[in-house]
């Protein structure tokens, strides 16, 4: 399962998420200059984000998606490059259960001559 969030998920979901928290420290910001800008008895100075039109941000939605498929493609490709690999001349042996009981995992055991 953590495989799974963090190679295919998390980055499909992590641009979204920044841009969201960006999104908010930004209104955040145009809600305080507006009140700052109250508070002194001025409506509107140019350039201080005061408009309402200011709090109308568009959402790039398929460049978040865009930057998502590229992120998991980046883990995925990586996952290949530096996960760990079988040895050469080796087989995969699939989990079984011993004599006592327990399971013992799958793994990679040397080809049997």
């Amino acid at each position: 399962m953590a495989r799974i969030m963090l190679t295919y998920i998390l980055p499909l979901l992590l641009p979204t998420a920044m841009y969201f928290v960006w999104v908010s420290w930004v209104r955040n910001q145009i809600r305080a200059n507006r009140a700052k800008a109250k508070a002194e008895g001025r409506e509107h100075v140019e350039g201080d984000h005061t408009e309402p039109e200011d709090f109308d941000i568009k959402t790039p939605w398929f460049r978040l998606i865009f930057a998502g498929v590229v992120l998991m493609t980046v883990s995925l490709v990586g996952s290949v490059i530096f996960g760990v690999h079988n040895p050469p001349g080796s087989v995969y042996q699939a989990p079984y259960e011993k004599q006592d009981g327990t399971i013992q995992p799958g793994e990679y055991v040397p080809k049997p001559n």
